[in-house]
């Protein structure tokens, strides 16, 4: 079976390899643009400065980085494919031809829904974007060879030395090879949001934001939970799975203790157990859509972190400005704010990245470098977006900062600075107001609010820019393990229900799933190797052997 589907998938990535062997958008077709290929000279590979905090450097001001190729001055179109807010792109466009007003940007937008085959049915029928966003799932663009080489931009581009301190340190996007293919465009911190209200309700000691640690959230879940009072100490919408490795391992920079090299299973494993032991002691909320969800709620549907009745919610970075903090969760009395998820000794913790790249067959790489650093991480672009999302409302009346608004990828002083006070509570004082809120109107953020929630959110904030991602989008081979072993282990059963449900041992499965997560990353660098070989790109990378 195993054979069949990578035959079929080699034919689909030869056709698209055929294809790009001498395909471009075809917008551009007939232009006699100057050609700019020549990424400029090698500079070496400079070392990040390993910043924990926001740094102001002002090397990204406007114009040409030093180390990279000066931008064309021919009048030429670039497409930038995307399943990000459509208004706020349209918004980072404008600005972006207003700087480079011989370059028309078009945008197209996608729902997430069937999103990367959208892609590559682009691709295929050569309608090639210059650069787009790649939704989840790595090997998608590995195994179709989809992703283009920017190597010689990204490391000669000095304004890149300033961002998230994990990108470079852990060289995300490289996917373990010698070339930098892909980068996050968008991050989103995961959060672990804690209810003040209930701590104060059971008379339990509130974390230090500032230097919790993995065992400080058990400690706080398990205070937090009382049966007389019906309050759970936990719910989930991903997975404390997932963090555990990253929170209590330093040589951890991905999902399952991935080390960039081989996966620390029995950390896994220990994750594993925890989280059944949580769940069978009654310490976790009941799911949704269950008879005992009804019990406790009387809805069978209700949300847990709408009962005013957790301690804990894990969730996503977007979910307290478009749910926490508005009337309907304040008038209920409930306080969330975000601890972030407990970073390791090394400073790692974990997020949402979502990845972008520059296309493989596009005809203005340096150009379309150039639109997706504006799209996605650089300095100029976050200027705009910060202007969309302060003042943007949607056909519905809704602002855009309510439409999944991500964290900055730059550690520009300056944009964190105004990013953080615009939309969140600050105990530092102020450099800028909070915007007003158009939906439910008044400052977003009160004065109140910077008094009571200030401190947590300048934590937080503080201790999330060093982040690693689901294993999907920076591992190769990772969503295949999941698809073929992981969620089969035994009998067709998922090795988490093996655990939680039949009372099994994670560690008993431990030594097998690290050697098949290795032989699937294995498997899957090499094949992407052999499709990049076909594109006329050497694409290294360390055979590992158990």
């Amino acid at each position: 079976m195993k054979s069949k589907k990578l035959t079929s998938l080699a034919l689909a990535a030869a056709m698209t390899a055929t294809l790009f062997a001498g395909c471009g958008n075809k917008e551009n077709e007939g232009s006699e643009a100057t050609p700019t290929t020549d990424p400029g000279s090698n500079g070496g590979n400079q070392e990040p400065g390993g910043q924990d905090t926001p740094d102001g450097s002002d090397e990204n001001d406007p114009g040409t980085p030093a180390g990279l190729p000066e931008m064309t001055k021919d009048e030429i179109t670039l497409v930038y494919m995307h399943f990000d807010n459509d208004l706020v792109v349209k918004h980072v466009a404008e600005a972006f031809m207003k700087k480079y007003p011989n370059i028309k940007v078009k945008t197209q937008a996608f729902e997430t829904g069937g999103y990367n085959d959208t892609l590559l049915n682009m691709i295929n029928a050569g309608k090639v974007p210059d650069c787009y966003m790649v939704l989840g799932n790595c090997d998608i663009g590995l195994s179709n060879g989809f992703y283009g080489d920017f190597t010689e931009y990204w490391e000669n581009d000095p304004e890149n030395q300033n961002l998230l301190t994990s990108i470079n340190d852990y060289k995300i996007g490289y996917f373990g090879t010698d070339k930098k293919l892909a980068t996050p465009i968008k991050y989103f911190p995961d959060v672990m949001y804690a209810d003040l209200a209930i701590f104060e309700k059971l008379n339990i000691p509130v974390p230090d934001p500032n230097t919790w640690k993995w065992e400080d959230w058990i400690a706080s879940v398990k205070a937090g939970t009382s049966a007389a009072d019906q309050i759970y100490g936990f719910n989930e919408y991903h997975t404390p799975i997932t963090y555990y490795p990253i929170a209590n391992d330093p040589n951890c920079i991905g999902e399952f203790g991935w080390d960039g090299h081989r996966f620390n299973m029995e950390v896994w494993a220990d994750g594993v157990n925890q989280w059944a032991d949580l769940i069978n002691s009654g310490y976790r909320a009941p799911y949704a859509e269950t008879p005992e969800n009804e019990a406790w709620t009387g809805d069978a549907e209700m949300w847990a972190a709408y009962t005013g009745k957790l301690t804990w919610q894990i969730d996503a970075f977007w979910t307290y400005v478009n749910l926490f903090d508005t009337p309907d969760y304040r008038n209920k009395g409930m306080e969330w704010v975000p601890y972030n998820v407990p970073a390791n000794s090394a400073g790692t913790s974990f997020g949402v990245l979502d990845m972008g790249s520059v296309s493989i067959g596009t005809k203005h790489p340096r150009e379309a470098y150039e639109l997706l650093k504006w799209m996605g991480w650089g300095v100029e672009g976050w200027k705009a977006k910060l202007e969309a999302y302060k003042t943007i409302v949607d056909d519905t009346g809704n602002p855009v900062f309510r439409a999944a608004m991500p964290a900055p990828i730059t550690l520009d002083a300056d944009i964190w600075e105004e990013f953080t006070q615009t939309f969140y509570p600050t105990e530092k004082e102020r450099k800028y107001q909070s915007v007003e809120d158009p939906q439910y109107g008044g400052p977003l953020v009160t004065a109140e609010e910077d008094q009571k929630y200030g401190k947590y959110f300048d934590a937080f904030f503080k201790n999330v820019t060093r982040p690693v991602g689901f294993g999907d989008t920076q591992i190769p081979g990772f969503q295949a393990f999941i698809d073929g072993v992981y969620r089969h282990a035994v009998d067709d059963t998922d090795v988490e229900v093996l655990v939680r449900d039949q009372g099994k041992n994670a560690h008993d499965y431990a030594a097998e799933m690290a050697a098949k997560a290795l032989e699937y990353n294995q498997q899957a660098l090499a094949y992407a190797k052999e499709i990049y070989a076909q594109l006329g790109i050497e694409l290294n990378y360390e055979v590992i052997t158990q």
